[in-house]
């Protein structure tokens, strides 16, 4: 995502205002004066008897109590599709030796989220959501820390993730998500050790996809007059990580990034890395800001034969903000599907002030332990959040017709 400084939202308070000031004035029978002689030629009737008021309280309704989430997708998708491979333009399963399209969640940046999963969390995304896949994005650099800064931190956090994911049956997308840093090659030793220490843990894991670098962008590190492309930065950069990796995994998907935020597909398909098998391409895009143009681009790649994998998109414009724009979503959700392009949504578990967040983390609906304890109602869930739920979990329940 373009947006390199994000935010952080202040805590969204909702304040119920609600005045009890109902009250009504009972008004005793009037005695009318006696019309007796005795009593004709009274002007003025005794004094009537004083007004009484009563003050009637009423007590502000109560809300309905909030109802959290169940478990509603009943698959282990990894003991379903197997090992995942690449042939064409299709991700493939193992097992049935068909097309499958993994659809699910992208984590904001873990360096903001580092706490926010658990196993209980993990189980509420596949299970209650019906993501196939999780994406962690785990940030080389952040407005804190990130994996830069503080590997061991990471590297071990990374670990207890996908011990989840595995444990969950669920796919996991190691994201090493430059952005700020937008030539991969800024950090590129540090890249090659990590993929080399966590493969050699992973590497024979059939839940791991590789994603090597995020959505490089900006001028290149070691020339800034030069623009960072796919022929002079992107490519180099992943002939080197991509053999580190495959030393340990060999058979695993790795997804590469493409230029200009990992948007120009059609530019690495006409010069795709050579030698390798199981590699797919990275295309993100936001709703409010990317239409049929970019679609187009996306079909051009693809009548190259570049296998696309669609690891971020937003319901939102590019920054994150705005929207969210659903009838456009639904036209590129519409796309996607009709091509067999798996898909994460950004984004999930972040504290920052995005519309295209899925959950309101930042708000007091619920406690910070009921936020933790996944399983969220709708009132926690935001406009976005609940749009690509229902299409997530639309997409399990029918592939779990399916088996």
């Amino acid at each position: 995502m373009r947006n390199l400084k994000k935010i952080l939202s202040t805590v969204v308070i909702f304040s119920l205002l609600v005045s009890i000031a109902a009250c009504s004035k009972k008004l005793p029978e009037e005695t009318t004066p006696s019309t007796t002689e005795s009593t004709a030629q009274t002007t003025i009737a005794e004094t009537e008897a004083p007004i009484e008021t009563t003050v009637v309280e009423t007590e502000a309704p109560t809300p309905a109590p909030m109802v959290f989430s169940t478990p509603v997708v009943e698959r282990n998708v990894v003991e379903e599709y197997g090992k995942l491979y690449v042939d064409g333009t299709n991700l493939m399963s193992s097992v049935t030796g068909e097309p499958v399209q993994l659809t699910g969640m992208s984590s904001y940046g873990l360096y903001m989220c580092s706490a926010f999963f658990n196993e209980e969390i993990v189980k509420t995304l596949t299970q209650d959501w019906g993501c196939s896949v999780i994406r962690i994005a785990m940030y080389t650099v952040g407005t804190s820390d990130g994996y830069i800064e503080r590997p061991e931190k990471y590297f071990n956090l990374m670990c207890e993730i996908t011990d989840m994911c595995i444990d969950a049956g669920v796919y996991i997308i190691v994201d090493w998500h430059i952005l700020a840093d937008g030539d991969p090659n800024q950090y590129k030793a540090e890249a090659i050790d990590f993929f080399d220490r966590y493969s050699a843990i992973y590497g024979d894991c059939d839940n791991v996809i590789y994603e090597i670098c995020n959505e490089p962008n900006g001028t290149c590190f070691d020339n800034p007059d030069e623009t960072v492309g796919w022929e002079n930065c992107i490519k180099p950069y992943a002939n080197e990580v991509i053999p580190v990796i495959r030393k340990n995994a060999p058979d695993s998907v790795i997804i590469v990034g493409t230029s200009t935020w990992s948007h120009d597909v059609h530019i690495a398909s006409e010069s795709p890395l050579e030698g390798y098998d199981n590699i797919m391409y990275t295309f993100h895009f936001y709703a409010g800001s990317s239409g049929q143009e970019t679609r187009d681009i996306v079909d051009q790649a693809l009548a190259n034969g570049l296998p696309i994998f669609c690891t971020e998109w937003g319901t939102t414009y590019d920054s994150g903000n705005g929207g969210p724009c659903l009838e456009e979503s639904d036209v590129w959700l519409d796309f996607l599907n009709e091509r067999n392009i798996s898909w994460c949504n950004w984004s999930i578990g972040g504290a920052a002030a995005e519309t295209s967040n899925a959950l309101l983390y930042m708000s007091n609906y619920l406690t910070p332990e009921e936020k933790m304890q996944g399983h969220w109602p709708d009132e926690f869930i935001s406009a976005s959040g609940l749009y690509v739920r229902e299409k997530i979990l639309e997409r399990a329940l029918a592939a779990s017709e399916e088996a």
